[in-house]
């Protein structure tokens, strides 16, 4: 066996085999989200908001969304919705559409660590 034997072989179904490793790490690595429960609470104004839509951005981008309406002579009452997100720090930023025809929009920063219920209170910006 020559050398160049030995290399196309060996050694280059080994190197193969290690590159297409670090490619699946990495791969990996770059798909770790941070999951979190999202709880928005209206108080006394619950009876008044008929639409809500609330989105969550990081690094300029939109990463999650949610949208909820109220059906006909109803109400929403407190919201929840749950996000898989690819980073810790961002902003959520709501819209609230009320009975009186008034749409309110509120913005808040997130730090979320994994498995965490961030719960917002909108009654003092419904005012």
């Amino acid at each position: 066996m020559t050398k160049y034997d030995l290399f196309r072989r060996r050694i280059v179904p080994a190197l193969i085999v290690v590159v297409f490793a670090l490619m699946a790490y990495q791969t990996c690595e770059k798909q770790e989200r941070t999951h979190a429960t999202f709880v928005i609470e209206y108080g006394v104004y619950a009876k008044d908001v008929r639409q809500i839509e609330a989105e969550i951005w990081m690094n300029n981008e939109r990463v999650s969304s949610f949208r909820r309406e109220a059906t006909e002579g109803a109400y929403i009452g407190t919201t929840k919705f749950e996000a898989s997100l690819p980073d810790t720090s961002g902003e959520l930023r709501v819209d609230v559409d009320l009975a009186d025809g008034a749409r309110k929009h509120v913005t808040r920063r997130l730090d979320i660590r994994e498995g965490d219920t961030v719960t917002v209170n909108l009654e003092p910006d419904l005012r």
